[in-house]
């Protein structure tokens, strides 16, 4: 009697091809996991989760002070927000307390007036109070309703690319508020015509249990001035 060996074998392998042929199929069919925010003109770049939703661009445009006359661009500014609540809210952004993480990126350009006025601290301070000396003179007012600053992290970054900046977390307790971490990149290009900002911040509970994800989209923010 003879026997063929090799058809199962074959059976086998086929049924693993088959098998491997599925997963790639499901893996291309799944859902991303981020929202890929782009300025492609200003080569800034970011990634949040795709849970994260757009914060309503006419408010945050006029929480800035723009001109809802004119586009953003026109005026010299560009803006996105982000919101891990649902549904989304200005006030996650720019209010007390963000229980959940919100995020801001922008890029300015500043009138050649102003350029040389952006040192290192100044990008530091950007949005709040972080070097000792914007520090000292928010304690000396009690209007700032800033409390509670602790600074955990102050790096200067050079990546090279035709940008330098500086890279801070911090807390801040804002009106009474429970404390507030923000994770803050803010750059400069080498001749200070533009500014590239982002800050992503929530309440310190909720920095410590998703670190992991801020520190994800943080990564990712990236300014390329020069090819």
């Amino acid at each position: 009697m003879t026997v063929r060996a090799g058809g199962g074998a074959r059976r086998s392998a086929g049924a693993w091809v088959i098998l491997v042929v599925a997963a790639v199929l499901l893996t291309g069919c799944a859902s991303p996991q981020f929202t890929y925010v782009t300025n492609a003109s200003d080569h800034t770049y970011l990634k949040v989760p795709t849970s994260w939703q757009a914060i309503d661009q006419k408010s945050l445009e006029g929480a800035f002070g723009l001109d809802p006359a004119f586009s953003a661009s026109a005026q010299g500014l560009w803006l996105a927000g982000y919101d891990a609540a649902v549904p989304p809210s200005l006030q996650h952004l720019l209010g007390t307390d963000a229980s959940v993480p919100a995020l801001l990126v922008g890029v300015k350009d500043n009138p050649e007036s102003v350029r040389g006025q952006f040192s290192l601290d100044k990008l530091r301070d950007l949005f709040f109070p972080v070097s000792p000396t914007a520090r000292q003179s928010a304690v000396a007012d009690p209007s700032s309703g800033l409390n509670d600053f602790q600074l955990f992290t102050d790096d200067v970054l050079t990546p090279g690319s035709g940008v330098r900046g500086v890279h801070d977390v911090f807390r801040y307790s804002i009106a009474g508020g429970p404390p507030q971490m923000f994770d803050q990149t803010v750059y400069v290009n080498d001749d200070a015509s533009k500014v590239y900002m982002f800050f992503v911040r929530c309440s310190t509970e909720c920095y410590m249990q998703q670190q992991k994800e801020i520190s994800t989209v943080v990564s990712s923010f990236t300014v390329r001035e020069k090819p």
